[in-house]
């Protein structure tokens, strides 16, 4: 079920939307490609990109206002989809969600689409309470005024810079739709 009104997350498997983005500026597509390319390790790809132009995220906004309402509604949607299965509420699927509840934010705030990314890494390396799979892993890219910046999208506990992303040379693919 999901709610009408922006706002948090409520028990019982309710999920409201996100909070409406708040932009710091706007981004052409061949600056955030640019500024993605820098990201990757050799090997690695970027999907297209298929907007004009991208909101840069507000770091303050992020910080305050979407993750905590992002932890909420991990916490209603893990309430229902218990039983869901081996493959049907791991890494690739809540990276799937984190990235569209960040595109609702953009939709709601009626802004360009969020400079906000899927990726997809191997997991070398444990990070925000995932161990060391030695697999490919999803988690969440995002572009803020204050850098480039990565969410474990199963458990958000902290948005850390890219160049503290344990597995920043593990990085495959990038895309952001």
């Amino acid at each position: 079920m999901l709610a009408a009104a922006p706002g948090r997350a409520a028990g019982g498997g309710k999920l409201e939307l996100p909070p409406p983005l708040q932009m710091a500026r706007s981004i052409s597509a061949e600056e955030l490609l640019t500024s993605a390319q820098k990201l990757l390790p050799s090997g690695a790809f970027l999907g297209p990109l298929l907007d004009a132009r991208y909101a840069v995220i507000k770091h303050d906004w992020m910080v305050r206002r979407f993750l905590p309402f992002y932890r909420d509604a991990v916490v209603a949607l893990r309430e229902a989809t218990r039983g869901g299965g081996a493959e049907g509420a791991d890494c690739d699927d809540f990276g799937m969600f984190l990235r569209h509840m960040a595109g609702l934010a953009g939709m709601l705030a009626g802004t360009a689409q969020p400079s906000a990314a899927k990726v997809i890494a191997f997991q070398d390396r444990s990070f925000s309470g995932v161990g060391r799979t030695r697999e490919r892993h999803a988690i969440g890219l995002f572009l803020t005024d204050k850098g480039w910046y990565v969410l474990e999208p199963q458990n958000p506990a902290a948005l850390v810079p890219i160049e503290s992303y344990p597995n920043r040379n593990g990085i495959q693919y990038i895309s952001f739709h």
